[in-house]
């Protein structure tokens, strides 16, 4: 048999795969991670099969808009459906890699105007959500809990989810409540995702393709920006 080896490394139980062409003395970039993501956390961990292509996995996580609408009893309770921003920045590190902040500001809709990104003051707290391109989310929601995800394409047509919440809670027995309870509740918010992502065509998103974006798609557009860059620096390879 005639088999195409992909280099492969091991970290924080991933196993992350080059995709490109192998590199001589093993001169690879580090392997992205979250800095806040401590040694001292612990975690669980959920699959879930999506039947659509990983990139809109990836725009719904970074989709603010949607969340009076899709989670209107979870996270998107309060009908906070005027989006103010969102504010996004784009950080690109040494080694070529990059990452995308977002700060969320959902306020209940009074008839007042939306403040434009352009608009937006400079935040002083840290992001809610972060994106490490190529498939790594976080929803920062304190120093001691997270919920952290692992986009993984299958195909054009299937992803696989990875979910993990990571916390400090070590006690016994109510460690395996406390994420057992979490798991079930991320899984619920997950497939309310899930049944409007697995809907969405094309399949495959990308700049023009005739999608009207707003205002509060400021990120998604980012990472599209951002994604085709990079797709064509390595085609140009």
């Amino acid at each position: 048999m005639h088999v195409k080896p992909y280099v492969t490394r091991e970290a924080h139980d991933i196993i992350f795969l080059w995709w490109g062409e192998p590199r001589a003395n093993e001169n690879y970039p580090p392997l992205p991670w979250f800095e806040n993501i401590s040694a001292d956390m612990v975690y669980s961990t959920i699959r879930n099969h999506w039947k659509n292509h990983y990139a809109r996995a990836i725009e719904n996580q970074l989709d603010v808009v949607h969340l009076p609408f899709v989670h209107y009893n979870t996270i998107g309770s309060g009908n906070r459906a005027l989006v103010n921003g969102p504010v996004a920045k784009e950080i690109q590190f040494a080694a070529g890699s990059y990452r995308l902040d977002v700060w969320v500001d959902n306020k209940s809709d009074h008839g007042q105007k939306p403040i434009k990104p352009s608009d937006m003051p400079e935040p002083t707290r840290r992001p809610l959500i972060q994106f490490y391109f190529p498939n790594l989310w976080q929803n920062w929601l304190s120093n001691d809990f997270l919920v952290f995800l692992i986009f993984v394409p299958i195909d054009n047509e299937n992803t696989m989810m990875y979910l993990r919440q990571y916390h400090k809670m070590r006690i016994p027995i109510l460690r395996q409540l406390f994420e057992f309870f979490g798991g079930l509740g991320n899984l619920y918010i997950l497939n309310q995702d899930k049944r409007v992502v697995i809907t969405q065509r094309p399949s495959r998103p990308d700049l023009d393709i005739g999608e009207i974006l707003i205002p509060g798609d400021h990120p998604i557009v980012m990472y599209r920006k951002r994604r085709r860059t990079l797709i064509e620096e390595a085609q140009a390879r």
